[in-house]
């Protein structure tokens, strides 16, 4: 634990999801693999829905369509539809089949492993504040073990623009009617949680359980964390 800045008074305390509550990496790939293999077995003939072909209908739907930046689950949904609709697939009916890739890819998306210490640390943070998500991705949080602890729960695109903008950070302090200087974000990335909490008036936790350098910072947090389990002895 390594302080940078003293903390003021908190009444929210926020988290982002992927990397900082459980390890996402697993759990992406995962459904990236079950997604793939979906279009391979419906469209084996097809060599415009792999992994590659898709990223590059990705970059060119972000040039026409810069706002799908800021929502992957729009972005994934418009890439599927694209990917089928170039595949000779009606356009009505290839929205159709991309809503249910979609839908297949959620329900894995959705099967994380909560370790035993974010469960604890969210109970015992639980009792003295109230706790929000804010996160860039697509986890359908709502079918998870993570559901319960959170009052509120904001997510890029239908609340705002992706971390590090102050969209969600201030749609959260609108929402819990605080201030921003009361909400403490946790989360593991220097750029979206450190620097877009910081600029964004928030107080910030760098969890730094990836051992990544300091020299990255764009600027600093209230403090870094090793462990998530250290938000005990701190708050």
């Amino acid at each position: 634990m390594r302080f940078y800045k003293r903390l003021t008074p908190i009444k929210v305390v926020s988290f982002d999801l992927d990397d900082t509550l459980y390890d996402n990496v697993p759990v992406i790939a995962a459904a990236e693999s079950w997604l793939l293999d979906a279009l391979k077995h419906d469209h084996p003939e097809s060599t415009l829905l792999d992994k590659t072909s898709l990223a590059t209908i990705k970059r060119q739907l972000l040039r026409c369509r810069p706002e799908l930046a800021h929502d992957v689950g729009a972005c994934r949904l418009a890439v599927l539809t694209e990917g089928l609709s170039r595949q000779g697939v009606a356009n009505g009916r290839a929205r159709e089949l991309a809503e249910e890739y979609y839908r297949g890819f959620l329900a894995v998306r959705g099967r994380i492993q909560v370790p035993k210490a974010t469960h604890k640390v969210l109970t015992a943070l639980g009792r003295h504040y109230r706790l929000a998500v804010i996160t860039n991705g697509n986890l359908p949080i709502e079918h998870t073990e993570l559901a319960p602890y959170f009052e509120l729960v904001l997510q890029a695109g239908k609340d705002g623009r992706m971390k590090p903008a102050p969209d969600m950070f201030q749609r959260l302090a609108e929402q819990a009617g605080v201030s921003l200087s009361e909400i403490l974000h946790i989360g593991d990335h220097r750029d979206t949680d450190v620097a877009g909490a910081v600029l964004s008036g928030c107080q910030s936790v760098w969890l730094n359980d990836a051992n990544q350098s300091e020299a990255g910072l764009s600027c600093l947090p209230h403090l870094t964390l090793e462990r998530l389990e250290q938000l005990l002895e701190l708050l």
